[in-house]
């Protein structure tokens, strides 16, 4: 069955003042619960035993210490992922933009920790690969930034993203880190992408040491309008490809949703990036939202064939799910008080 995400595998004392800060070899144990007056949910006590004190579980979280309680954290990940502008959220929770701000950095932080951190522990197994990017900007238009973004197109999991030029350099950090996080057995891998010459090179110099096939879809377009779509198989042959995987069609589609997630990457806003390292921030939360958290209704699995009355008759998914990543969809909560070692 699937893997689920055990927090009592790598407990570790995050106190960074304890001499056996995030040991492997030391002992934790649960030491109880407590209420605070902030948070209707119990919050877990811990014992380190090798530095002989106590601590929170919300020693894990990176938002340790911030005068927020964990139902602000959670409305403003929840209202970023909706594709509401920072000012926006400050808004309607009544905060100083500058805190929000602190807050998402934060989130973001521990949703990039967490997924390169699952991934590589339990690892992924990529099957479809579809790799494409979204043009934006930092401050005015001038300044471009590209968002290159890989999918496992099965499971409609987001594996990862890069931010920089339409140059084969950020291509080669998607398919580098891509290399990093995924497992590639015997099992051959179908890879799809644009014409863009950068995905051929990086593709090539990084997964040369895997079997592969790769087809690059080639749109022409007049006046904005698509006139023709064209084939090319670089490595393979369309036997290769199973029915209906021939395109980008699932990447594209994703496209589309991120785009209504991100404020950044809607087309004609006023909510445009002032920095990229927020950009980077808001990726992070919305790729953890996606992945972990929302189920998708091309996942759903039918578990009542014959449709009988008061019976469950779908077993819903998310791509982490489907992925074999966890068992049931996480919370924002467990995000923050995962413990996720430095060094894995």
């Amino acid at each position: 069955m699937k893997n689920k995400v055990n927090t009592k595998t790598n407990l570790f004392c995050p106190r960074k003042d304890c001499q056996f800060y995030q040991s492997k070899d030391n002992k934790i144990t649960k030491d109880g619960t407590y209420l605070t007056t902030s948070d209707s949910q119990d919050r877990q006590m811990f014992c380190c035993h090798g530095g002989k004190h106590r601590f929170s579980e919300t020693g894990f979280s990176p938002l340790f210490g911030d005068h927020g309680s964990f139902k602000e954290y959670e409305q403003t990940a929840k209202l970023n992922s909706y594709g509401l502008h920072t000012d926006q959220i400050a808004d309607v929770l009544d905060k100083d933009p500058r805190t929000i701000e602190g807050w998402q950095k934060a989130i973001g932080e521990k949703s990039e920790k967490f997924h390169n951190f699952v991934c590589v522990v339990i690892g992924i197994a990529i099957q479809f690969l579809q790799m494409d990017e979204l043009w934006s900007y930092i401050k005015n238009k001038s300044n471009q930034v590209w968002v290159f973004i890989a999918l496992e197109s099965k499971t409609k999991f987001w594996i990862n993203f890069e931010l920089g030029s339409r140059t084969t350099c950020t291509a080669n950090r998607l398919v580098k880190n891509l290399k990093r996080l995924a497992g590639f057995g015997k099992d051959l891998l179908r890879i799809t992408t644009d014409k863009l010459a950068a995905y051929k090179t990086a593709i090539e110099k990084y997964m040369n040491d895997i079997p592969y096939v790769y087809l690059q879809i080639v749109k022409r377009k007049f006046k904005h309008k698509l006139i023709t779509i064209k084939k090319a198989f670089i490595k393979g042959t369309a036997n290769d490809f199973p029915e209906k995987t021939c395109n980008t069609s699932f990447i594209e589609r994703f496209n589309l949703t991120l785009r209504q997630h991100v404020s950044y990457l809607l087309r004609k806003t006023l909510g445009y990036c002032k920095s990229k390292a927020n950009f980077n921030t808001v990726m992070w939360i919305n790729l953890f939202n996606y992945n972990y958290i929302q189920f998708h209704d091309s996942l759903k699995e039918k578990i009542n064939a014959n449709n009988e009355k008061f019976q469950k008759r779908y077993h819903h998914n998310t791509p982490a799910m489907k992925m074999g990543l966890t068992g049931s969809a996480l919370s924002w909560r467990l995000l923050m008080v995962y413990p996720v070692p430095q060094s894995y």
